[in-house]
């Protein structure tokens, strides 16, 4: 019996996230059987979790999802006794896009017809809408386990609105009732539901039964194996199997990268099943992005996305982890300091770590493409967890002065170093074509010295953690010298110019004032006439540009401009300070000098004009 009922419509853009789905996908109508089942797990697994938080709540029956086919009468119902919905959450749930992400839905859907895939759909929370793509009505009624409310049925035809009215004398849970279209009617096959639920949905953990006219047992066989995919031997799992489940897991519509099964024994007992993506994703690296790993016990999905299980930096990996070790009591808050919680994530971090480590030794290509997707994450564990940081950083792959179109490996680079090789020269900036080509190379000369070129903006961060690698030091080309590292002779080329050009040094620093810490010369210049360098202590200008995109300052600091003594420039600058240094000449060079130097660091000079003024006028 229905009680009263509200006509309400659509959101503007659920309406025509609607229209797109039942127009551009209707090649692939198979799917929202897949995505009806996915949201009665769901209910049942919230469902479960309300059972252990709430012991009040009394609820006496196996989790079960019934397909029920009505040939006659062209019906298809898909029920759960899972959790249900009340009016306010079907309103909510069902006539609005739930989740953030519609404009990329809608991005995605812009594309040609052959580069979309049907999977992609759940990605963004329209799954349910599929129905509508064989159904000319849909019916949803629900009832909210333990709300004390009466249920609800959903209805419409997938227009400009819907209807919800009150239900009396229904069950707890939700039924899905689908009206198909008249060219639909291969989804009352029995045979056909059967073979949907196994390609898609057999990992599901609940029973999933199918009505049969010809099995009067129905209501007892399930047609899913249900056992957790990730409790199977990988042995008895396909590729299709384990491929479809990251799908279901992951709302991505590409194949995984690359997956790791693990079956931890021991003291702390554990299944896990991980998973690489293909690609990032750009929210991946935004402070609010959640962890991608799922976390049961005893077959109960306690948190969805469990950030206890693997560091932050590792938050790409999608996948599940069940432990039987653990209470189904156990809260989020306790999570955290759990003990056998710490013993999962240690083993877990060091399994996943080695799983990076041997796809760099059996596949650089597929792990080229790992790091090109996921190297700044392995970065910002170099600086975030100081216990795996040399694990780490032999998981890098690097630019070099010499590597040309593709990356090395760190750790092979350096064990083919000769082995009085002390040190690691590297430079960082925006641009590594630039930087290969860089004046600051100069200082290495024409030798076999491999400099590492960094690109990224984290990876001022990472150095500054690192400070060595295997007994290597890192240093930069972009500070000044420490006297230390000077030879007899550079030390003694160094004292002779300042002595010879001393007047000239003291003039420069006069005419650049403020916009300079100091004017030296360097033996590391042979071919520039100048550089800009920072002060060995100074954080660097990729750190300040990335602090400045959180919307943090560090303050800038002023440069050391290292000169060349032997360069022609700076022997017309002694010239004109010896014979014409009351003139505008001397000072204009000056300027084009710090100017010069500016653009060779690949910035922009402080006033382009002036510069572009005084070169003209050099030229004339």
């Amino acid at each position: 019996m229905s009680g009263q009922s509200r006509k309400l419509k659509f959101k503007a853009e659920t309406k025509k996230v609607l229209d797109i789905v039942i127009n551009s996908l209707y090649s692939h109508p198979d799917i929202f059987l897949r995505e009806l089942i996915s949201n009665s797990s769901d209910a049942l697994d919230r469902l479960r979790f309300k059972m252990l938080t709430t012991p009040e709540l009394d609820v006496d029956r196996e989790p079960r999802i019934d397909i029920l086919p009505d040939e006659e009468n062209g019906i298809l119902i898909i029920r759960d006794n899972g959790i249900g919905m009340t009016e306010d959450e079907m309103a909510k749930e069902l006539g609005t896009i739930a989740r953030s992400g519609t404009g990329s839905f809608l991005e995605e859907m812009s594309k040609p017809e052959g580069e979309k895939t049907p999977e992609f759909i759940g990605q963004f929370g329209v799954g349910f809408y599929s129905t509508f793509m064989v159904s000319d009505k849909v019916e949803v009624i629900s009832r909210k386990m333990g709300s004390g409310e009466p249920g609800h049925r959903w209805t419409s035809t997938g227009h400009d609105t819907f209807t919800i009215s009150e239900e009396e004398d229904i069950r707890e849970g939700t039924s899905v009732i689908l009206h198909l279209k008249k060219d639909m009617d291969e989804y009352l096959k029995s045979y056909k539901l059967r073979e949907l639920v196994r390609k898609y949905s057999d990992f599901i953990s609940y029973p999933v039964y199918i009505k049969s006219d010809d099995n009067s047992d129905w209501e007892k066989e399930p047609v899913n194996s249900q056992k957790p995919i990730w409790t199977r031997s990988e042995d008895d799992v396909s590729d299709e199997e384990y491929n479809e489940f990251y799908r279901h897991l992951s709302f991505d519509s590409q194949e995984p990268l690359s997956r790791l099964v693990f079956h931890a024994e021991g003291t702390t007992e554990f299944y896990s099943l991980l998973f690489i993506p293909s690609s990032r994703t750009m929210d991946m690296l935004m402070p609010d992005y959640k962890a991608g790993v799922r976390l049961f016990i005893k077959k109960v999905m306690i948190e969805e996305e469990a950030d206890e299980l693997l560091p932050r930096y590792l938050r790409f990996i999608k996948g599940v982890v069940e432990s039987s070790d653990l209470p189904l009591n156990i809260s989020r808050e306790t999570l955290q300091e759990n003990r056998t919680v710490r013993i999962i994530r240690k083993a877990l971090t060091g399994k996943v770590l080695g799983w990076f480590g041997d796809m760099l030794e059996s596949d650089i290509e597929k792990y080229r493409k790992f790091f090109t997707n996921f190297g700044d994450m392995i970065k910002e564990g170099i600086y975030a967890d100081m216990q795996h940081r040399e694990e780490l950083a032999d998981l890098l792959l690097v630019w070099t002065s010499s590597s040309g179109e593709e990356q090395k490996s760190l750790r092979k680079l350096v064990e083919e170093l000769p082995e009085d090789t002390d040190r690691l020269y590297y430079i960082t900036g925006t641009d590594r074509k630039e930087l290969a080509s860089s004046p600051y190379l100069e200082s290495v000369g024409k030798s076999d010295v491999e400099v590492l070129l960094f690109d990224s903006p984290v990876d001022e961060f990472m150095l500054q953690s690192l400070g060595e690698y295997r007994g290597k030091k890192l240093v930069s080309l972009l500070k000044e010298v420490d006297e230390e590292d000077l030879s007899d002779a550079e030390k003694a080329e160094k004292k002779n110019a300042e002595e010879t050009f001393s007047g000239l040094l003291e003039y420069i620093k006069d005419q650049l004032g403020d916009r300079v810490e100091a004017v030296r010369f360097s033996p590391r210049l042979k071919e520039s006439p100048c550089i800009l360098v920072s002060d060995r202590n100074d954080p660097g200008d990729m750190l300040r540009q990335m602090m400045r995109s959180m919307n943090q300052e560090l303050p800038d600091a002023k440069k050391i401009l290292e000169l060349n003594p032997v360069h022609p420039i700076i022997t017309t600058l002694q010239d004109l300070y010896e014979n014409d240094r009351s003139g505008d000449r001397l000072s204009d060079y000056v300027q084009i000098l710090f100017d010069l130097g500016t653009v060779m660091a690949g910035a922009r000079p402080e006033n382009p004009a002036d510069f572009g003024r005084r070169i003209t006028d050099l030229l004339t």
